[in-house]
């Protein structure tokens, strides 16, 4: 670090024990002390709001902002009272005069500043978070060809760190922030409200939380895991069979391995085997795992927290499709491992990925599958083993499950969230949307078994989600005469499709995306990213999966080689309608029943 000494006046002009202000010829601010024989030199901006830290009260070596209380030690530039700390310079007197030195140790400065974003996130403070990313971001260090711009580096934190302390493993924090990160990327949403609602879902999360598990799945020598000398690369089933016996410890050890030598690659070739046996917590081991993989490649330094995390939430999550209910799921999963898949011997791995060998349907043969997968779930998962048996790719049975899904949530009677006896809501529906994305995602890059056995899960989940139906499709609404012909523009005679959402008029919204043509619709979808992620809810929860819908239905939509209305009417039925965030009447009359009979609430299946 080059030094940059400048003249700050004659020591006789520093009263003792109280704080004056000094400038550089440049305008830059500084809040000075003599105390102890010592000039102490503080920016003079409060690090809160910008304040002149000289215009406050010294006691004690605590230097005390006059307009909202905040105090710093003057010998260190801590924060007491308040929040981050406040940028302080090296001085000396030399010859009666008071030098201070103005260059900053970037390297110090970094590992402040990431000091103060972490702490901020353990506060659950995203607005002292995101000054100290911005700071961050102005050291000029970050890469703007990243698409995140003087950001990337706060955003790398907080994957890093809400992966870090996440107690149960990947979450919806984490995920909210893939999401919200590609936004950015696209000039979607703007990158520092992005931040914001990202660092608060991770904040209040892992509020005050330390590490997970206090460095759990950390191997040292000093550490049983230390043990784990003899981890064999070439055999990732062992990932799978410490998830399966719930040895979250040695699962995650194991991970941190793997991802050190293989990278993001060899993660998702341990976790893929596992994540196709059953549908984990109603699809989120799927739809993490996916937001995961994309996390790890976006912030490579950040790709070990973020897929031991993964790892964790594996190692806790419910198989779901282990239960009596997925009876239909279970047998059919038995069928397929009976059946010769194409690319895959008996015996053997395939040296391709499913996507390589992906058949796609007709329109006439994909409206008949669907039809099936929206009938139930043993029609469902029969339709989709008989379907791969003669032939038909993964990922084109996928897509249409997707889109079956998004048909689903379209149909959702919104009676259930009314029930006072019954634990279901739209949010339960939306999973098999996501679920179905995450398992193209992964199916690109899966063995074709794999890629069947998403398969399978995904339209058994879909078709057992067919008591969420309302008795009868609803009626297109019609607040607004259409236009003659399709149009590229989310607009109608009462204004544009988020004015729509805004207003939260679903009839006009569904009005407006019906009179869309194909690349209207598409542009719909950025339209609404800033609602979904800013507007759309209250409690981060729902935020996360406001804004996990729209991306899964958008890609679902961009990758459909028959794009229809189905994927953009599947949001706006989920996303414009205003929903209660906290049930508190349902809340207590379930609790009431439970402790009445002993049974469950009512629930889809």
């Amino acid at each position: 670090m080059k030094s940059d000494w400048i003249d700050l006046g004659p020591l006789s002009e520093f009263p003792a024990e109280e704080p004056v202000l000094r400038k550089d010829g440049a305008g830059r601010r500084f809040a000075c002390v003599l105390r102890g024989g010592e000039v102490h030199a503080l920016d003079d901006r409060c690090p809160h709001q910008g304040y002149p830290l000289s215009e406050g009260a010294l006691r004690g070596g605590v230097l005390t902002c006059a307009w909202h209380n905040w105090k710093f030690e003057i010998a260190s530039g801590a924060c007491t009272f308040g929040g981050e700390p406040v940028r302080r310079y090296a001085t000396r007197i030399d010859g009666g005069r008071v030098l201070l030195n103005r260059a900053v140790d970037t390297g110090a400065e970094v590992r402040r500043l990431v000091a103060g974003l972490r702490e901020a996130v353990l506060r659950d403070d995203p607005a002292r978070a995101l000054r100290e990313g911005l700071r961050l971001g102005a050291l000029g260090l970050h890469r703007m060809e990243t698409g995140l711009g003087s950001l990337h580096l706060a955003f790398e934190v907080l994957a890093k760190d809400g992966a870090e302390r996440a107690e149960y493993g990947f979450d919806h924090g984490l995920a909210l922030l893939s999401d919200l990160c590609a936004w950015v990327e696209r000039g979607w949403v703007p990158a520092e409200e992005a931040f914001v609602v990202a660092a608060h879902a991770i904040g209040e999360a892992s509020a005050r939380l330390g590490p997970r598990g206090k460095g759990a799945g950390k191997a040292t020598a000093s550490s049983p895991l230390a043990r784990i000398a003899d981890f064999e690369l070439d055999e990732p089933a062992k990932v799978s069979e410490a998830l399966a016996a719930e040895r979250r410890d040695e699962a995650e050890a194991r991970m941190r391995e793997l991802v050190e030598v293989r990278g993001a690659a060899g993660a998702r070739r341990a976790l893929l085997p596992f994540v196709a046996q059953h549908l984990h917590d109603y699809g989120h081991g799927a739809i993490f795992l996916a937001k995961a993989l994309e996390l790890a490649e976006r912030f490579s330094s950040a790709a070990d927290e973020v897929l031991a995390a993964s790892t964790v939430q594996l190692a806790w999550a419910t198989a779901d499709t282990s239960l009596p209910p997925f009876t239909a799921t279970r047998a059919a999963l038995a069928r397929l491992a009976e059946l010769p898949l194409p690319g895959l011997e008996a015996d053997a791995e395939p040296a391709r990925p499913a996507a390589a060998s992906a058949a796609p349907l007709d329109p006439a043969e994909r409206a008949a599958f669907e039809a099936e997968v929206l009938a139930g779930e043993r029609q469902a998962v029969e339709a989709t083993v008989r379907w791969l048996a003669r032939g038909a790719g993964p990922l084109a049975l996928l897509g249409a499950i997707g889109h079956a899904a998004a048909v689903r949530v379209a149909r959702f009677d919104s009676a259930w969230e009314q029930r006072l006896d019954a634990e279901v809501g739209v949010l339960d529906v939306t999973h098999a949307v996501t679920f179905a994305e995450a398992a193209a995602a992964l199916g690109r890059e899966a063995l074709p078994r794999e890629a069947a056995q998403l398969a399978v899960l995904a339209a058994g989940f879909v078709g057992k989600l067919r008591n969420a139906d309302a008795a009868a499709p609803p009626a297109p609404p019609a607040p607004h005469a259409p236009p003659s012909s399709p149009s590229s523009i989310a607009r109608a005679p009462g204004g544009t499709l988020r004015e729509a959402a805004e207003a939260r008029d679903v009839g006009a919204a569904l009005a407006i995306a019906r009179a869309l043509d194909a690349g209207g619709r598409r542009r719909a979808f950025a339209e609404l990213a800033p609602f979904a992620a800013f507007d759309a809810a209250v409690r981060p929860i729902f935020t996360a999966h406001a804004v996990k819908m729209l991306e899964a239905l958008q890609r679902l939509d961009s990758s459909d080689p028959q794009p229809d209305g189905a994927y953009l009417e599947a949001l706006l039925t989920y996303l414009v309608p205003v929903r209660r965030e906290l049930h508190v009447r349902r809340i207590a009359a379930v609790a009431r029943k439970f402790m009445a009979d002993g049974r469950p609430p009512e629930g889809l299946y």
